[in-house]
Parts: C-alpha cells; sequence; structure tokens
C-alpha cells in the first residue's frame, strides 16, 4: 500500500492488452537500420561476387525472409560472421536488405529484372510481386514477349497471363 492506494486483489481486475503503434513500429525499423548502417550488433557481413560487403543482423534477416531463416537456422553458415552471396550483385542485395529494413524499394526499369531474379532467389514474395506488377505496367508491343519469358522463368502467373493475354491481342 502505497499513499493510501491499494492494487485490486489477483483475479478481480481485467487484463489490459497494448499492442505496438504502427509509428512505434516504424520507430523500431528506423533504429535497427541505423544500427545496421553503423554496423553496431551487426552479426554477419554478407559478402556478394563483385566483393562488396553489406552489414547486417541476422535476426533481422531471418525474421523477414525465409531465404534467411533458413540459412541461420539450418545451415552452417548460422555459425558464420561473412556469407558469401552468389548469383547476386551488390547493388541488389542492398535494395533488398534495405527493404528488410524499411519496408520500402524503388523498382525501376534498369533494376527490376535484377531485383525479380534476386528476390525469386530470396523468397521476397512481396518484392517479387511488387517487380510483377511494375512489368506488367510496362508492357507493350516492343516487350511483351520478353516480359512474358521472364515471367516463365520466376513463375510469375498473373503476369504470365496477362503478358500472354496482352499477346494475342495486339
Amino acid at each position: 500500500m502505497q499513499n493510501g492506494t491499494q492494487i485490486p486483489e489477483s483475479g478481480k481486475c481485467e487484463s489490459a492488452k497494448y499492442e505496438y503503434k504502427k509509428t512505434s513500429y516504424a520507430e523500431l525499423c528506423e533504429v535497427l537500420q541505423s544500427l545496421r548502417k553503423d554496423e553496431i550488433f551487426c552479426d554477419v557481413k554478407l559478402e556478394t561476387d563483385d566483393k562488396k560487403i553489406i552489414f547486417a543482423h541476422k535476426v533481422v534477416l531471418a525474421s523477414a525472409c525465409p531465404f534467411f531463416h533458413a540459412m541461420f537456422t539450418n545451415f552452417a553458415e548460422k555459425n558464420y560472421d561473412l556469407v558469401t552471396m552468389r548469383q547476386l550483385n551488390s547493388t541488389c542485395l542492398q535494395l533488398l536488405v534495405n527493404f528488410i529494413y524499411s519496408g520500402k524499394i524503388v523498382i525501376t526499369e534498369k533494376n527490376v529484372q535484377d531485383l525479380l531474379s534476386a528476390a525469386n532467389l530470396l523468397q521476397l514474395q512481396e518484392v517479387k510481386d511488387a517487380c510483377c506488377d511494375f512489368l506488367e505496367t510496362q508492357l507493350c508491343s516492343t516487350n511483351c514477349i520478353g516480359i512474358n519469358k521472364i515471367a516463365d522463368l520466376h513463375s510469375c502467373m498473373k503476369l504470365l497471363t496477362n503478358s500472354e493475354l496482352y499477346i494475342r491481342q495486339h
């Protein structure tokens, strides 16, 4: 008892549920991104074929990406602090790691094919879908066959169907 106030006996009070406010979650992501950029608490370095190094936190990568989850829980890489990432260029991997930390990515005509391939490899379905949506907006008579082949290669079923429809109509 403090200042004459008593806490009710156990079982006589209802519990209260609290959830993160969206802004709190966004702030958490910003802090994690800042720690990563400053290389604080980073426990993994991702090295690409072009020898660039990207610092990260295994727990963040594993929580957002099935590929990294499997890598850091089931394979030898869970004990490595330097992991070589084959088949990925540093620009794409940097964009995808930034996406994992921020939830934001910029897709352009210049990077869409490489991003789609990398997102497919890393099993980042949200980025893969965004790339396919971007490619769908770019469909025209000069690129529809190429986009159709890309859709088929990466198993983008909606894009494959829509590109085939575009080809038939034009």
